[in-house]
């Protein structure tokens, strides 16, 4: 076994997010293609659900499921001090879970939702319980994978800064749930304020997932501003092609490339003027080139 290469489905098929026929054409069509062995997706909901199922079932791809809100349904708030809405979140978490089983994923990827500025320590705790709940439904060999962002920027989410994302996950570990681990994504991470050497230093004894990308900062007019997903190179953008590989050489020293079954996707929207399966392709010899170093 060796390093498990994905890509994400709704950044490099961009309607796929707000249009269901468009979100199951597309998924079939990436399903299809070659050169990466995992799939970061979701289903749509309802009836759709079925048809998408069978369409990754026969695919033979790899799942790592992603779970957050989706386009026309009301947003979830996991870490809410209204208990209707913790159950609201609870439910449509579970509504995922239980598509992400059928997929039979193994990496089921989340996020803590939004912030709460004035009880951030009881929003945690209220956070850390529904995972546990969750947790306890999993088969033994699922895994968590929790999924920071910025909170002060385009998110605004409760985790939010690396530090505390660390930590939170390493107190669900030594509370008895040691099944959940950090997703650190190359997007977020100037927007947690944080370098690619201080990002990995920080959460390298954590993680279970990496999501390859960029990020746009310098340019609060630019469509692509905060958590957006541009490709390497953008104009204005925090990273190019040579910070991208500087960065899978880093996860090749802190290890984690080493290990089989280690799973890494590009999250990114296609480079303009290029089909998906090109934009791809361009994805995939910058990997190659930084595996290579």
């Amino acid at each position: 076994m060796k390093t498990i290469l994905g890509a994400n489905h709704q950044f490099l098929f961009p309607a796929a997010m707000t249009d269901a026929e468009a979100h199951t054409e597309s998924l079939k069509h990436m399903s299809q293609l070659q050169g990466f062995d995992a799939l970061d997706c979701w289903l749509w909901r309802g009836e759709r659900a079925k048809e998408e199922a069978a369409i990754l079932k026969a695919s033979e791809k790899i799942i790592n499921y992603n779970i957050g809100d989706r386009f026309g349904e009301a947003g979830a708030f996991p870490a809410s001090d209204n208990p209707r809405e913790r159950e609201h979140a609870y439910d449509v978490i579970m509504r995922e879970v239980s598509y992400a089983l059928e997929l039979n994923s193994k990496k089921i990827v989340f996020g803590s939702g939004p912030d709460f500025p004035a009880d951030r320590s009881g929003a945690k705790e209220r956070f850390a319980e529904l995972i546990v709940r969750v947790g306890e439904q999993l088969p033994d060999d699922v895994v968590l994978a929790l999924e920071p962002t910025d909170r002060d920027i385009d998110k605004y989410f409760l985790l939010g800064p690396l530090d505390e994302t660390v930590d939170f996950i390493k107190g669900i570990r030594k509370n008895g749930f040691d099944r959940i681990g950090l997703l650190l994504d190359m997007c977020h991470i100037p927007l947690m304020h944080e370098t690619i050497d201080s990002a990995l230093q920080k959460a390298s004894d954590t993680l279970v997932h990496i999501h390859l990308g960029n990020c746009m900062l310098s340019d609060k007019g630019d469509v692509y501003y905060g958590d957006k997903h541009p490709v390497w190179g953008y104009p204005g953008s925090e990273y190019g092609e040579a910070e991208a590989v500087y960065f899978i050489k880093k996860l090749k020293e802190i290890g984690y490339l080493n290990v089989d079954g280690n799973t890494v996707s590009f999250e990114m929207r296609p480079i303009s003027g290029l089909s998906a399966e090109d934009s791809l392709s361009e994805f995939i010899r910058i990997w190659k080139a930084g595996n290579a170093i």
